[in-house]
């Protein structure tokens, strides 16, 4: 298989999204999160993941989107390092030839970079989640 086809197929509130399957060091339930008043408030708090405090993003809060603070928790690399993803729910694995479709300009304000563009996943589209650009 090709690499940057598979993808890990995930939603907040009924919408699909997805990041790359090869970004992802794990699912988990989000337990034991600090809050650290040094973060902003996209930030639920940090975590230990591996020895380490990780910071954890709450995405409903990027997208300002209501409702729960989510019932998964990924470990991603990103290039700025590890951080946790605060998600509804988790799946599926996509496995995939396509290559992801920009997304039109116009349809989302440009300075916004927590896109990498759309994926059509059976009889839906899913916006494929820039990590790297997630963090602030």
């Amino acid at each position: 298989m090709a690499e940057g086809t598979r993808y890990l197929i995930l939603s907040l509130q009924g919408e699909g999204y997805a990041i790359p399957i090869s970004r992802l060091l794990e699912i988990t339930v989000p337990r034991d999160i600090q809050k650290d008043k040094s973060l902003s408030e996209v930030f639920e708090g940090k975590c230990e993941f591996r020895g380490r405090l990780v910071p954890v993003l709450n995405l409903k809060k990027i997208f300002n989107l209501s409702g729960n603070k989510g019932a998964a928790l990924l470990m991603v690399q990103s290039a700025k390092g590890t951080i946790g993803l605060l998600v509804d729910e988790v799946s599926e694995i996509f496995d995939t030839a396509q290559k992801p479709a920009p997304v039109p300009a116009g349809v989302l304000n440009p300075s916004m970079r927590y896109y990498g563009g759309i994926l059509r996943h059976r009889d839906s589209l899913v916006l494929l989640l820039n990590e790297d650009g997630l963090l602030p």
